[in-house]
């Protein structure tokens, strides 16, 4: 084979991607190839004038490729591969025509003036080699309204989360979990907000998904791809940007009952205004009630335990020739007046503890997004300042002393973060995809033990600090050497610097205790490869490597030190070929080895603390695969089986041996199935459904922590009734008002008697949305 020949082989190697659900509704040519972009995921650069043309609705599950001639058909132009997720919309040549040949004028090449930039920005990696899985449009629009945590626990099989309400859940994924507490240090999951970072630490904020068009969950470590380089993977929500030229309206309301407890309620509405030509501003405001449904006879009251969220967001977009800005704000408050949770060995929904433990989470974020397309090359610019605040307060009420106590935590975290990237593309033959992150801010921990009888001052408070920053440099490079191999090598150099401070105030003292400045420096390889067969079919392979830094834990006053702790993934596995095929499948084995675990954990007196707990390993087998016979039904999921152990490296906390990573369960599967059943009364009608089967796990080491959780089946039923105009929507949640314990504590300072989040009774919302 000569040389060009093998430049076109390899250039044609790039992954297409699989057939995926779209609904473009129908407008300008232009808007409807960046929604198409937006919801296929992959990055567009427009040649071709586009000025006045229009094309139809694009509705149903296809290729790529499909949706792209349907759009750009009508428009007499189309779209030609250009590598891996990139395509440039030229226009398309006239139909060949019977004549007698003519000689034609040269025509000459067409510069390229402007660059249209529609899909986010690509994370790098061998595409299906970088653990990325995303959650489809289909499964979002069912999700619409829910608290992001729930959404994606229960539309994947890999992801799980702590179930203590919304604003105070702990994502994890493939079973790197930590602990069941919400402590200062780094979380496991890394989370974005587009290409913003949306928080540092714990908890999950759990962002209500309105106006959400896309969710990808990697999973792993991400060390060369994120500048976050979380341990356990990444999660990534992708709003709906603004819209220049572009006047809209979307509205939507629901109430909801609940079996045995007390009605909700939610409603949103999404503005989007042109702002000149060349730019616009959307607004998205919502507020959401979860009644309660559980009784509680000692304190006499009922359904005490509803939770409420109140958010908004507005962002800005500006698009000029080669630049494209954003300017993003958003806040949100989630509230509880009691924490929903039971004793675990009663049967019933009743709360029997004589104190009510309330909270509350908030979250504020501004940032600004620039990014820059040119031919071969995209840059992009992220920054952000986040606060995130959780105050909550426990039941400390000693099973000796009647007299009523509790425990009041509050946990700030403010963060400053900034990443810039840089993707270069080499006609086909390789990528490089990297950049440079920085990170900075504090950490801080009030916890105040008190007695709830007259205006007595708290019989003890502690007072933690953390001052951070980190600066990493990481990036990829995949390189095609033949038309059926790709390999990706890269890593991440990091460096953390912490001071530590801890002031104890009580028993008539006044400690305080600091750590001189702590300084780190980590680097992280990471690998992988790709064989396609010449069937189609592809094998890969991949190491992963992340490491979170270490930091301190305050302990009766004083500080303590504890190590980093080192992720490394081994992935082997394969996947069915892309292309015109009503099947896919994807299967996988490998081996998470976890050293010096930094968890959050508890003292025999409730207080939580961190510390390197041992060295553990998950080994897991996971498969995901979808099936769509015709336009009109789908069907999708997967399944995670694994087996971990945590090897104590000494005396615990809690003094325990060894045992399962908690919280991690050893079975968990997911189904989704998607049906456009026709018309009724001359309405589309569309049903769909989300099965998720969480197996058991145990939520701490040690005692009051051994409690049974999981090992339940949840349900959600779908149907909506109109089109883009205007729907009806009917939702039923856990339709056979199944039981269980979806999370095993409550209080730390009672695990005499240990609590658990049980599973909401049947909940039914009818809701009905319209757009202008």
């Amino acid at each position: 084979m000569t040389f060009p020949a093998v430049v076109a082989a390899a250039a044609m190697v790039w992954v297409q991607p699989p057939p995926q659900s779209f609904d473009i509704a129908a407008g300008s040519t232009l808007e409807s190839v960046n929604r198409l972009a937006a919801q296929a995921g992959v990055d567009v650069v427009v040649t071709a004038d586009l000025t006045g043309r229009r094309s139809p609705r694009v509705r149903g599950r296809m290729p790529v490729e499909t949706a792209f001639e349907q759009i750009l058909g009508p428009a007499g132009a189309r779209a030609v591969r250009l590598g891996d997720r990139a395509y440039r919309i030229e226009t398309a040549p006239p139909p060949p025509v019977r004549r007698a040949p003519a000689v034609a004028a040269p025509v000459e090449p067409t510069e390229l003036e402007s660059v249209v930039v529609t899909a986010p920005v690509r994370r790098g990696g061998i595409d299906g080699a970088n653990g990325a899985s995303p959650i489809d449009s289909a499964a979002l629009e069912r999700a619409e309204g829910r608290p992001a945590s729930d959404a994606v626990a229960d539309l994947t099989a890999t992801v799980d989360s702590t179930r203590q309400g919304p604003g105070r859940n702990k994502l994890f994924i493939r079973g790197v979990a930590d602990s069941a507490f919400n402590g200062s240090m780094q979380a496991t999951v890394g989370q974005y907000f587009g290409d913003l970072r949306l928080t540092y630490g714990t908890p999950d904020p759990d962002l209500t998904l309105v106006d959400v068009r896309r969710i990808d969950v990697f999973e792993g470590p991400q060390s060369s791809r994120f500048g976050s380089g979380s341990i356990g993977g990444i999660v990534r929500m992708e709003p709906a940007p603004a819209e220049p030229g572009e006047t809209s309206t979307w509205m939507s309301t629901g109430l909801s009952a609940t079996s045995g407890g007390a009605p909700g309620g939610d409603v949103a509405l999404v503005m989007n205004r042109p702002l000149g030509d060349a730019a616009g501003a959307r607004l998205v405001l919502y507020g959401r009630r979860d009644g309660g449904f559980l009784e509680n006879p000692v304190r006499g009251v009922s359904q005490a335990d509803a939770v409420e969220t109140v958010g908004a967001r507005a962002a800005v977009r500006w698009s000029g020739e080669a630049w494209t800005v954003d300017t993003v704000a958003l806040a949100q408050g989630i509230s509880a007046r009691d924490a929903q949770t039971v004793n675990t060995t009663a049967k019933g929904l009743d709360k029997t503890r004589r104190v009510a433990e309330p909270y509350d989470s908030d979250l504020a974020l501004v940032g600004l997004v620039a990014s820059r397309r040119s031919s071969g090359m995209r840059f992009t610019s992220a920054t952000s300042i986040s606060r995130q605040v959780l105050e909550e307060r426990f039941d400390a009420t000693s099973p000796s002393n009647p007299t009523p106590a509790a425990v009041d935590r509050r946990q700030t975290v403010v963060a400053l973060s900034s990443e810039a990237r840089w993707e270069l593309y080499g006609e086909g033959l390789w990528s490089l995809n990297g950049g440079a992150a920085l990170a900075a801010g504090e950490t801080r921990s009030i916890r105040a033990r008190k007695v709830l009888i007259g205006d007595v001052p708290p019989e003890a408070q502690v007072d933690v600090r953390r001052q951070f920053a980190e600066g990493a440099l990481f990036g990829e490079l995949v390189a095609a050497p033949a038309d059926d191999w790709r390999f990706a090598i890269g890593g991440r150099l990091s460096m953390v610097r912490a001071v530590h401070e801890a002031r104890s105030v009580g028993f008539g003292q006044d400690l305080a205790r600091s750590r001189p400045p702590r300084t780190e420096a980590h680097l992280s390889p990471t690998f992988a490869a790709r064989w396609t067969s010449p069937s189609g079919a592809q094998v890969f392979a991949r190491l992963e490597q992340g490491v979170r830094p270490g930091s301190v834990s305050e302990t009766r006053g004083s500080l303590e030190r504890y190590r980093s702790d080192r992720v490394t993934l081994l992935e082997a596995g394969v996947r069915t070929p892309d292309g015109d095929r009503d099947w896919t499948l994807e299967a996988s084995a490998g081996q998470l080895d976890w050293r010096n675990i930094q968890a959050d954990t508890i003292t025999q007196g409730g207080d939580l603390v961190t510390a390197n707990i041992g060295d553990g390993f998950v080994r897991f087998v996971q498969a995901r695969g979808s099936w769509f016979p015709n336009e009109a039904f789908s069907l999708s999921g997967g399944v995670f089986l694994n087996d971990s152990e945590v090897t104590l490296a000494g005396p615990n906390v809690i003094g325990v041996e060894g045992g399962p990573i908690p919280n991690v369960a050893r079975a968990g599967a997911q189904m989704s199935v998607d049906y456009v059943y026709g018309r009724v009364a001359g309405l589309p009608l569309r049903l769909g459904g989300d099965v998720r089967y969480v197996g058991e796990s145990r939520p701490g080491l040690g005692p009051g922590l051994d409690v049974a959780q999981g090992d339940y089946v949840l349900m959600d039923l779908a149907a909506r009734l109109g089109d883009e105009r205007a729907a009806w929507s009917l939702r039923i949640s856990n339709p056979f008002d199944a039981g269980g314990i979806r999370y095993g504590v409550g209080s730390p300072y009672q695990l005499s008697e240990p609590q658990g989040a049980p599973l909401r009774p049947m909940t039914v919302r009818l809701g009905f949305e319209a757009a202008f």
